[in-house]
């Protein structure tokens, strides 16, 4: 009897094109194969068994007639071993389940067990496969920790193709993730199913540490209808369970302060100092403690895990080289998890942590940069509250055969709290009284600031389930979420604010009142003008969608993919009124793939059009709709000052000077909610982005694969505010569109009001991103492997999305873009994410049985550099950026497009470390050295892009000058000891 390989290898090639859209939810995979006899052919009616190696949960599934099979698994490794009356199986296969791909197989039956060993030595492998369309890549914690990377997810998702790190703008404690050209506040993130993404701003979200992972799964882009509420990526995650065996043990990294280099100085032109980058130190310690095991053998299994952390730093403020800070967190993180088999079918999953942690920063105003020196006093200090509890409960359960169903309830919190002691005994003090020996801003703070306090909350749930209906597989689910948002906003010190004047008597005040001749000799007269603000409430939003997918295997070559998310979204006012009500946005997402080949080849082709919608963020509820009392008061000033504050002395308890008063008070906002008719669209329509991907797709061999895809994203509706020069009111709409909007008549009644778009006079927003993008893949034989990407591409448009890295703004869906027609003159260009030039190479070499090398490098080109100005030729807007500057010398406005300055130059980075791995005692030892940015190279990221400083025509002398640069060598060492 002769092997068919030909017709193994094609069927094996079928299995690989088959079901490749079905990617076993988002915190499973699935298996998918066939069973053949020993000429090849399929083998009916045959029970197909999985284990898993450590939990023992089994599975089995009965081949149709075709052979075929296919399975939904947690992920994890399992044994497979095919069974049928009559029949001499091989010994069991084993194969790894990833996150949310699919893994397809062939099994072997017959009669004779050499020819079936020479079956599985000379047709059988494991293939991991997910739709083609579907751009991204997966991971497993063991994958991640063979290479040299900063311990975030984050990092993870920058090794996809075309993926890039944001501008440091929104902090540079954050690492934030840019996907095809999209805003870096448009992605979402998931750990266990639950959306753990910031719903205020978008940025970021909840995170754990890494040793409290297991697999990761992030999508670049043609993702199914199951995910939603994205215009850039998908960071997809799940944790770790227990199993049979205890297991315990420690994993540490320390980055020692002594081992980490820092970034050069940026200097004026004078020589002076700008950013004193050279003292910068940094030091971390990071420790792990976990362990797991059997509860009840088979059935109830747990994960625990504690972290502490202790990170301290020391910096100077950029633009203030005499102003230090020494920032310290040492929060403590907890995770646990429970994992029960209610049966082989039916699981139920707990997990529980805590990211909350406080960072305390204390500012010292007298250092000395030639000395390093800095009193022994802070001048302030600042205190960020962050993170919060997180619980996930779900439920898997396969139902029959064909159908399986997951629930899921998650409930996250994030605290969004910033204060100091400056906001709570400083009061805002502006001085411009001539007579008094104060500076301009004469708080204790040095400046003029608002006090938040307040904190986010997600109560969420899903349903989601999969049926197989002969050719079709349907999945389907509803996917809802209510977030709430918390917020106070003041003036500081309980929400005052004095301003001293000298003024003429008979100066006008507010409501007829004047300044009196209190001299009684008309001389000026010193006075304080007194200011109360204080807004916020409680804002809640409801999101919810439905989705419908058919995956449908047209024939043996051809898959489609046929689906469709329906979402709503209800952003409410701090009175639990709807502020901004969408409904039923319909997002299509259609792929298909072909295996021309017949599956000789390996090669398939596939395409994928797909509309992606995103919700208004809830910072918009709580800066357009909250309560908000708003007062002014003006007193006669007698003269004392309270040194510590440089605030009146004289003052009541609540703050109100007690003093004369000389006009009574009047209030701005009396703390009434808006109606939300005079600052809503009646017509707006949903932010969302279409996406097209058209690829290809070749398997070399066994081990290399390769593959090019051509991608299409343009942002066709967002959502900003803008102001509607006929009322001087703002509101918000769909920029460059037309607008139905209500407002006060003569009589003081609402009536409806409609704008044509050439009233308003704004662009419609544009966003158009473009890529070439080309990846390959080397697997592990044991010995290396490698892997990579290149990508070329362009992102154009006049808004960079919810959020503006220009100035650093994480208002997001209110930026000052589209605020006055002037500011998008000239808006349109390169954008701050693009990239034309994205390359990345990492891979992993054992060097000998114990040792191994890995590396990642990336080249990437530079980001574009703008020149704003404050002026334009029609008239100066009130604030904001403008493409224009005022040449002196001429007369005239010179006009400078988005991005025409040129670019930061390009940045190459290489990672290296070594791994040594040995048994001791019974235990798994491994200790390692890791080496990022080997070369120390420092290159310039990001410049200081104002080229004018207050008025048109007075030049910003920091204009050019490097606001950032790649992040320093630092290196690391790392141990564990596994029991």
């Amino acid at each position: 009897m002769r092997i068919n390989l030909k017709k193994t290898l094609m069927a094996m090639a079928f299995l690989s094109a088959q079901g490749a859209f079905a990617a076993g939810g988002n915190v499973n995979g699935s298996l998918e194969g066939v069973v053949l006899d020993t000429n090849g052919n399929p083998v009916g009616q045959a029970e197909v068994i999985v284990i898993n190696t450590k939990t023992g949960l089994t599975r089995t599934d009965v081949t149709e007639a075709d052979g075929s099979f296919e399975l939904n698994l947690p992920t994890g490794s399992y044994e497979v071993k095919p069974v049928k009356s009559g029949l001499v199986s091989t010994e069991p296969q084993v194969i790894n389940i990833l996150l949310g791909e699919s893994t397809s197989m062939s099994l072997f039956l017959g009669t004779d067990e050499k020819i079936l060993e020479e079956m599985v030595v000379t047709g059988s492998r494991a293939d991991i496969n997910t739709s083609k369309a579907v751009t991204g890549l997966s991971m497993t914690l063991e994958d991640v920790e063979l290479l040299p990377m900063p311990r975030n997810i984050e990092a993870v998702a920058l090794l996809a193709p075309g993926t890039v790190s944001g501008d440091t703008a929104f902090g540079d404690d954050k690492t934030l993730v840019s996907f095809g050209g999209s805003s870096v506040a448009e992605n979402v993130y998931y750990i266990n199913g639950l959306n753990v993404t910031n719903f205020r701003n978008g940025l970021g979200g909840s995170s754990v540490p890494f040793e409290f992972y297991s697999n990761f799964q992030v999508k670049t882009g043609g993702y199914s209808a199951e995910f939603g509420r994205s215009t850039g990526g998908v960071i997809n995650a799940v944790t770790k369970h227990g199993d049979n065996e205890f297991h315990y043990g420690a994993v540490a990294y320390f980055s020692p302060e002594a081992l980490t280099s820092t970034s050069p100085d940026t200097h004026f032109s004078d020589g002076s100092l700008y950013d004193h980058n050279s003292d910068n130190t940094k030091e971390s310690w990071t420790t792990d403690f976990y362990v797991s095991g059997p509860i009840i053998k088979d059935k109830l299994f747990f994960y625990a895990l504690y972290e502490p952390q202790d990170t301290e730093q020391e910096y100077t403020s950029r633009g203030s080289p005499n102003v230090r800070n020494v920032e310290k967190q040492d929060d403590d993180f907890y995770g646990l998890d429970l994992l029960w088999y209610i049966t082989d079918n039916h699981s139920l999953n707990f997990t529980r942590f805590s990211d909350e942690r406080t960072i305390t920063t204390d500012l010292y105003d007298d250092y000395d940069p030639s000395r390093d020196k800095h009193g022994g006093t802070p001048a302030s200090t600042n205190y960020e509250f962050r993170g919060g509890d997180n619980t996930i409960v779900r439920y898997d359960g396969q139902i029959t055969d064909s159908f399986s169903l997951s629930a899921m309830y998650g409930k996250n919190e994030y605290d969004l709290t910033d204060t100091s002691s400056v906001l709570l005994e400083c009061p805002n003090v502006i001085n411009s009284n001539p007579n008094y020996d104060l500076p301009f801003y004469a708080s204790c703070s040095g400046d003029f600031v608002l006090a938040d306090i307040g904190g986010d909350e997600r109560e969420a749930y899903r349903i989601d389930a999969e049926w197989q209906l002969g050719d079709h597989k349907l999945r389907f689910g509803i996917d809802n979420e209510v977030n709430t948002t918390d917020l106070t906003s003041a003036y500081p010190a309980g929400g005052h604010y004095y301003r001293y004047y000298s003024l003429t008597p008979g100066s006008g005040l507010q409501d007829g009142n004047v300044v009196p001749d209190a001299n009684g000799d008309g001389s000026d007269v010193d006075v304080i003008r007194y200011r109360y603000l204080s807004s916020g409430g409680s804002f809640e939003t409801e999101a919810s969608a439905i989705y419908l997918e058919d995956i449908w295997q047209v024939n043996d070559y051809l898959e489609l993919s046929l689906g469709v998310r329906s979402e709503s979204f209800n952003n409410k006012n701090s009175a639990d009124e709807s502020f901004v009500k969408i409904d039923d946005q319909i997002a299509p997402r259609i792929g298909a793939e072909w295996d021309f080949t017949g599956g000789e080849g390996g090669s398939v082709i596939h395409a994928f059009w797909g509309r992606y919608h995103l919700p208004v963020a809830n910072n918009t509820n709580a800066r357009l709709s909250g309560s908000e009392t708003f007062s002014e008061t003006w007193f006669l000033d007698d003269g004392a000052i309270n040194p510590a504050t440089n605030a009146p002395a004289n003052i009541t308890a609540d703050g109100i000077p007690t003093s004369t008063v000389i006009s009574p008070v009047h209030y701005f906002s009396d703390g009434e909610i808006p109606d939300t008719r005079e600052i809503v669209d009646e017509s707006i329509d949903p932010m969302y982005q279409d996406e097209y991907i058209i690829g290809y797709n070749y398997r070399i061999n066994d081990l290399w694969n390769v593959g090019v895809n051509y991608i299409h994203r343009e942002l066709s509706s967002t959502i900003d505010d803008v102001l509607v020069a006929q009322s001087g009111e703002y509101v918000l709409t769909n920029p460059g569109t037309s607008m139905t909007v209500y407002e006060p008549d003569a009589n003081g009644d609402l009536v409806k009001v409609h704008y044509s778009a050439a009233d308003l006079g704004f662009p419609e927003a544009e966003r158009t991103y473009k890529a070439l993008q080309f990846e390959f893949e080397r697997a592990w034989d044991g010995k290396w492997s490698l892997q990579g990407s290149y990508t070329y591409s362009e992102s154009k448009g006049n808004t960079e999305g919810l959020v503006k890295s220009d100035n650093g703004q994480d208002d997001a869906g209110i930026t000052t873009d589209f605020d006055f027609p002037t500011l998008m003159d000239g808006a349109y260009g390169d954008l701050p994410n693009d990239r034309p030039h994205l390359l990345k190479l990492w891979g992993t070499y054992q060097v000998m049985e114990d040792l191994r090398v890995g590396s990642v490098l990336t080249v990437r080109s530079g980001r574009p550099i703008n020149k704003f100005g404050v002026g334009h030729p029609d008239g100066d807007p009130d604030y904001g950026q403008t493409y224009y500057t005022y040449n002196n010398d001429t007369g005239e406005y010179e006009f400078n497009p988005r991005g025409t300055n040129g670019r930061t130059p390009t940045v190459t980075t290489i990672d290296l470390n070594v791994v040594y791995s040995t048994r001791f005692y019974e235990s798994d030892v491994e200790v390692r050295l890791d080496v990022l940015n080997l070369l120390d190279a420092d290159k310039v990221t990001e410049v200081y892009e104002d080229a004018e400083d207050g008025s048109p025509g007075e030049g910003d002398p920091r204009y050019g000058l490097a606001t950032s640069y790649q992040s320093p060598r630092q290196i690391r060492l790392g141990a564990s000891i596994r029991f």
